[in-house]
């Protein structure tokens, strides 16, 4: 599996819960405008609206079949002119006395309650699916990356002369493909000589980098270095050497 597959179905999965939520919702809020459309229609039909009393609003919400809306809803006489406030019901017109009456109905709930009225359960395991995917994407592919690079290294080890250092094993081997034995600390400092760019590093660096804790280990590395050297040349036409300057170098004995 790719990357960009990964991100693609994880998008894929979100958007569309994204989507249906959103169309949820909106189905949701035009079902409530119907629902105030047809108890306001009731209501005027069942008697006089010119004056919203007590009883008219009573009867309103008696009309009513979902039920947040009646505790919430309210009824408001008013112009022709479309109202400003998107979310309410239809201007219902009536005649009242000769005269034509306006009239509409607003559901005074929040955006959180008639997100709480609108089917959710798709989306949300639309949702829940798009964050699994995604941890089990990111685990897929890290581990896969690891195993690329194990695999990377493994087929290209780090040689230099006839000596050569796999990354994968942590060991080096000689020319006949043999385990050149060191110990932990000798392995420690011919990794770091190994992989540096040209096969020298300063003595204060290798001394920070294996004895952090110590304030002066040159004479440490200095015997370790005495032990290591007759392994490395027996096993190896590489040889260590103290350089001017204060570093050590890994060098190709010449042949004899």
């Amino acid at each position: 599996m790719k990357p960009i597959t990964a991100i693609a179905v994880f998008f894929s999965l979100v958007t569309s819960s994204l989507l249906l939520g959103y169309g949820s919702y909106a189905a949701a809020k035009e079902n409530m405008i119907e629902d105030m459309n047809r108890a306001l229609v009731k209501t005027i039909l069942s008697g006089d609206a010119d004056v919203i009393t007590p009883d008219t609003l009573k009867a309103y919400r008696a009309n009513l079949q979902t039920a947040a809306l009646k505790s919430t809803s309210y009824l408001s006489l008013c112009t022709e002119e479309p109202s400003k406030v998107a979310f309410c019901s239809d201007t219902i017109t009536y005649l009242s006395g000769g005269e034509r009456q306006h009239i509409r109905a607003y559901p005074n709930c929040s955006e959180a309650a008639v997100f709480g009225m609108s089917r959710q359960t798709v989306p949300m395991l639309l949702v829940a699916l798009g964050m699994l995917w995604g941890v089990f994407s990111l685990i897929y592919l890290r581990r896969r990356k690891e195993h690329e690079d194990n695999a990377g290294m493994d087929c290209g080890p780090v040689t230099f002369g006839n000596l050569s250092f796999s990354r994968s094993t942590d060991l080096f081997y000689n020319e006949k493909k043999e385990v050149v034995g060191l110990t932990p600390m000798q392995s420690s400092l011919m990794k770091m000589l190994m992989t540096s760019e040209d096969k020298r590093l300063p003595v204060d660096e290798i001394c920070r980098n294996l004895w952090p804790k110590k304030d002066n280990a040159r004479e440490t590395l200095y015997t370790l270095v005495r032990r290591l050297k007759p392994i490395v040349e027996s096993n190896s036409n590489v040889r260590l050497v103290a350089g001017k300057g204060g570093f050590y170098v890994l060098t190709i004995r010449d042949a004899d």
